[in-house]
């Protein structure tokens, strides 16, 4: 505190002092008229202390600017504080009731109150309080089940009543949305979800390009959304019961598919949302998405894939790797991989040239230690790869499939392995495998670790030419695909 300051918080002080004896005055004319001066005079003088202090004295770009990194740092479900009801205020709420200038730094920021929550328990005034102050900025709209129970503040059936007023209030700013997220449990909140969708159907989101629609125990299909067009769309992930018919959307690059409750999607869908999607980059598949029949003479050309994901209990995997066309394919997620995964892909493969020749990157967890032998396997599907990520390396199997005195060096290519949880003894079965490669003439050059990896064998002692990067590959993709990777913020910038 600075000596100019002094005076001000002293009398401030005092103030403080003398209204905690006003508990001993009668209610009435005398409380107030005692009460409303000193009141008065305890503001002005804060607010002179407040304007006094060193962040008093920033510029409002440079507050909002450490306004905007406080919010991003912060989980999003801080952000949605009715979602939670043990948050009393949200974040945004809370700077903008610190001091008057704060308040007008908050309140001319309207980035700042661009996450916009309609989860239930809500608060209409809240959601409102938003919309206004977010002005004309693009927002994010995120209707989420929340995990805690309802209890007394709004039960489903109050939600579902009062949905209508609800999707009235939001309708108005669809056109400035640039995400959506639906998301949750619907089984007791159907009719708010058919309430939501159907302000959906009829309108264009001309400025959306993030939509998450990942919804379970829902009775119907809904068939379409922005039937208007949503010409900037550019990341989609969806249930298969939210699937809709795909208009053409050139600018979609990431594209998720989850079984969820429904049934999985055939080839003749596949294929339609290949020929809409015709910029598609990442295409991610969980679970038996995609179901069959397989036509052995069936070709779907993904002309510019880049990344293909399949993940949980795909049960189709050779099928759709040789169904897929995808000449610029340079990444492939098989996570987990059994024994039958590759086998049908694999007899094909062997009198054939490399379907997918730019391919460099592979990832695969095997379920088991005997699981490791596919890796064998793999490497005939996949002969150029240069990039190997193992989510959970079984040491012995992991080092005998890799030295074994029965096999060649396999990926003659790879320059990159990406390993996870490695302690000490899995680090010596790893320095095994980094010696046996270069004796070979085919030497690593990048070990991927985690962080805690990287703690537990800070004192080994590896190659000089071995560069060591301190990275969680498989955690950045599971992130990813379970889309926890960005701060709900980020997509902002």
């Amino acid at each position: 505190m600075t000596i100019a300051t002094l005076p001000h918080y002293t009398q401030a002080q005092k103030h403080v002092d003398s209204a905690s004896g006003l508990s001993r005055v009668l209610h009435g004319a005398g409380r107030a008229a005692l009460f409303k001066p000193a009141q008065r005079d305890i503001y002005q003088r804060l607010r002179l202390i407040n304007q006094a202090t060193p962040i008093g004295f920033l510029p409002p770009e440079i507050l909002g600017q450490i306004f905007d990194v406080a919010i991003r740092s912060k989980p999003p479900e801080d952000n949605f504080p009715w979602s939670h009801p043990w948050r009393r205020r949200s974040l945004p709420v809370t700077l903008s009731q610190v001091s008057g200038y704060w308040r007008e730094v908050a309140l001319n920021s309207p980035l700042l109150w661009s996450d916009v929550d309609i989860s239930p328990p809500w608060a209409l005034n809240i959601i409102r309080l938003y919309l206004t102050r977010s002005k004309s900025c693009p927002i994010h709209l995120n209707l989420g089940i929340p995990t805690i129970a309802f209890g007394n503040l709004l039960t489903p059936a109050v939600a579902n009543a009062s949905a209508h007023i609800l999707c009235d209030i939001i309708a108005p700013h669809i056109s400035r949305c640039r995400k959506i997220t639906v998301k949750g449990d619907f089984h007791h909140l159907e009719p708010l979800l058919e309430a939501v969708m159907k302000i959906f159907h009829p309108l264009r989101a001309p400025r959306l390009e993030h939509l998450v629609m990942q919804v379970t125990s829902v009775r119907q299909t809904y068939s379409s959304f922005f039937s208007e067009g949503a010409p900037i769309l550019s990341h989609l992930r969806l249930s298969c019961i939210m699937m809709p018919y795909l208009p053409q959307l050139p600018k979609l690059t990431s594209l998720h598919l989850a079984l969820g409750d429904g049934h999985g999607i055939d080839l003749i869908t596949l294929h339609s949302i290949a020929t809409s999607c015709t910029s598609l980059e990442t295409l991610a598949l969980i679970d038996d998405v995609v179901c069959g029949p397989w036509p052995l003479t069936a070709t779907i050309d993904f002309p510019s894939l880049r990344s293909l994901q399949i993940y949980g209990t795909f049960t189709g995997v050779s099928d759709l790797l040789r169904v897929v066309s995808a000449p610029l394919l340079e990444d492939l997620v098989i996570a987990p991989v059994v024994a039958d995964d590759l086998l049908a892909y694999h007899q094909g493969a062997a009198t054939s040239a490399p379907k997918f020749p730019n391919l460099r990157s592979i990832t695969l967890e095997p379920v088991s230690a005997s699981g490791f032998s596919l890796l064998l396997v793999a490497a005939e599907c996949f002969p150029d790869v240069e990039r190997l990520t193992i989510p959970k390396i079984y040491p012995d199997s992991f080092h005998d499939v890799f030295t074994g005195v029965d096999v060649d060096v396999f990926w003659p290519n790879l320059k990159a392995l990406a390993v996870r949880n490695i302690d000490t003894s899995a680090m010596e079965k790893l320095l095994d495998v980094i010696s046996f490669r270069a004796a070979a003439g085919r030497p690593l050059r990048t070990i991927y670790l985690d962080s805690a990896s990287v703690c537990r064998n800070s004192s080994t002692v590896l190659p000089l030419a071995l560069e060591v990067v301190e990275h969680d590959m498989w955690m950045q993709l599971i992130l990813e695909m379970t889309h926890l990777v960005e701060n709900e913020f980020d997509y902002l910038f």
